[in-house]
């Protein structure tokens, strides 16, 4: 009895040494402060992993950066069937919609018939437009990205929760991105039907969370995937998670990284979760090596790779809530 006892005060000994970190699902973490250019936390960052729908904000990116007119009517064609995962779609065979339509769909309900139709309208094609799409993430600094197809639906298309706070901080400071992946839902006339989509992101419908920017991914290769860029009290931060299992684990931490920036209690472990190390090493930039940080608010204000700062609106936020 008397070891049993012991083993019991040297386990909440441990939980209490490290009650200063958050107890996490994910396997793949970063939370990038984004005007301090300061990573606060992160958990196996530089693991490369396939990332599924996170691609379609560089698909995005590329669509815009190339200047093709959002009018120009796309079809959608045998090409854009998902013969891989052999996925759903709202989107018949046959349906025309204008591009703008077509990457609104693409980044808000994740629309993988859209995303295909818009590269395939790309000059030279859908191999010329994946070309594009890794030129861009060099040009970005996601030294560890590689890119297969523009839906994210190939396990080929892979990055690193780093990488993808890069991406996700260029792709804010493009204002359609911004919008339509912020938007909770959207009627779309196709043909002689009013079809009502949905954002496939829970975070934008949550009242007590000022999201700038919101994405998520699945599939069996890449678990539940998310990168959220967040007005916090403390400013604009970036958070990517990457592998976890479920969709309520994905939520409960993004809850666990909120309360821990609020200097909340966290949560009461539960099995199966995984401590963040953190250590105090000032980290300047998401582009450097991987290094652990506590939660530290500089006087610096460096920002990532090339992309200029942004000056998002910051709001005091309630306590946090795990949705779906």
């Amino acid at each position: 009895m008397k070891l049993f006892i012991c083993a019991l005060l040297f386990a909440a000994a441990s939980l209490c040494a490290r009650a200063d970190t958050p107890l996490l699902h994910s396997p793949s973490v970063l939370v990038y402060d984004v005007a301090r250019g300061e990573v606060l936390l992160e958990k196996n960052a530089d693991d490369v992993r396939p990332i599924a729908s996170l691609t379609k904000l560089l698909t995005a990116m590329v669509v815009i950066d190339h200047a093709q007119a959002m009018a120009d009517t796309l079809t959608i064609g045998d090409a854009d069937i998902d013969r891989l995962k052999h996925s759903g779609s709202r989107l018949p065979v046959g349906a025309s919609l204008d591009r703008e339509e077509m990457l609104r769909l693409a980044l808000m309900s994740s629309e993988n018939r859209a995303a295909s139709a818009l590269s395939r309208s790309f000059p030279g094609g859908q191999s010329a437009f994946i070309q594009q799409m890794n030129l861009k993430a060099h040009a970005l600094h996601m030294t560890d990205t590689h890119f297969d197809d523009p839906t994210g639906l190939s396990p080929d298309n892979v990055s690193t929760a780093r990488d993808i706070a890069k991406m996700a901080n260029a792709a804010s400071h493009y204002p359609m991105i911004s919008s339509f992946t912020t938007l909770t839902a959207y009627e779309q006339a196709i043909g002689s039907r009013t079809r009502f989509y949905h954002n496939t992101d829970p975070v934008v419908r949550w009242a007590d969370w000022d999201v700038q920017l919101a994405k998520t991914g699945y599939t069996r290769e890449a678990g539940r995937c998310i990168v959220v860029d967040v007005a916090m009290p403390g400013g604009p931060l970036i958070i990517a998670l990457l592998g976890a299992k479920s969709s309520g684990a994905r939520a409960a931490d993004l809850a666990a990284i909120r309360n821990w920036l609020n200097g909340d209690q966290p949560p009461v472990a539960v099995p199966r979760l995984y401590y963040v190390s953190a250590r105090s090493h000032h980290h300047p930039t998401i582009a450097s090596q991987a290094q652990r940080v506590k939660v530290r608010f500089s006087s610096s204000s460096r920002t990532v790779s090339a992309v200029p700062p942004r000056h998002h609106a910051s709001h005091r936020i309630r306590a946090s809530r795990a949705g779906a």
